[in-house]
């Protein structure tokens, strides 16, 4: 029997779509006819496309698996995976402290902070080897 997709799975809709066709699961919806997930991938222009399919038709590809300390990357910033919030589809990051420029203010330092992302959005942006065209 075939694995169940979870939040956070890097999941093929077909494998007759080809390798490109990859997405990442951000979450279920119930519908009458049956149960779906909502499916997201980062575009070549950095968008977000998205889809639903039924669960009983993805073939996972990878679980990633994100333990404390571990680097990362959110939106740019450099980080440590800290841990999952209660339910585990958000998690929380301790970004690393950074310089940043202003236009007519010049650079101001920004301390380590600590920042909330749906685990979906950091698989998705520390994936990009498995998320590639």
């Amino acid at each position: 029997m075939a694995e169940l997709a979870q939040v956070g799975d890097i999941v093929h809709v077909s494998a007759a779509a080809g390798p490109w066709c990859k997405w990442v699961v951000a979450g279920f919806v119930v519908s009458p006819q049956g149960r779906n997930a909502k499916l997201l991938r980062k575009t070549s222009f950095g968008t977000y496309s998205s889809s639903q399919k039924r669960v009983e038709g993805l073939a996972l590809i990878e679980r990633p698996v994100f333990k404390s300390g571990d680097k990362v990357v959110v939106d740019g910033n450099r980080g440590e995976f800290m841990c999952f919030e209660k339910g585990g589809d958000v998690v929380r990051i301790m970004l690393a402290p950074r310089r940043r420029h202003f236009t007519g203010v010049g650079f101001i330092d920004i301390a380590p902070a600590v920042v909330r992302t749906n685990y979906w959005m950091l698989v998705i942006e520390n994936s990009k080897r498995l998320m590639e065209k």
